[in-house]
């Protein structure tokens, strides 16, 4: 899709998930009764759960790993939180 708004041009992301089966059972028959495919079921869910939200820091200034435990993640999302 093209927008009139270049900041507002869909980009393509290649994205490799896991959900349960039950949960692919019910997005594959999201996307029959919409008739779209899946991948536009989970674009649509991206965008709706992302779309009230405020971008509320400079996400030039953060570093995402390649890696890390989930000790790492937790101990980061609890320092958020302190902050």
């Amino acid at each position: 899709m093209k927008s009139a708004n270049p900041e507002n041009e869909y980009i393509p992301l290649d994205l490799r998930i896991s959900v349960r089966r039950e949960t692919l059972r019910l997005i594959s028959e999201m996307a029959q009764d919409m008739g779209i495919s899946i991948n536009e079921v989970f674009s649509f869910l991206a965008e709706d759960s992302v779309v009230d939200l405020e971008l509320l820091e400079n996400l030039n200034e953060i570093e995402i790993p390649n890696k890390c435990s989930i000790n790492d993640l937790k101990n980061a999302i609890l320092k958020k939180r302190l902050c």
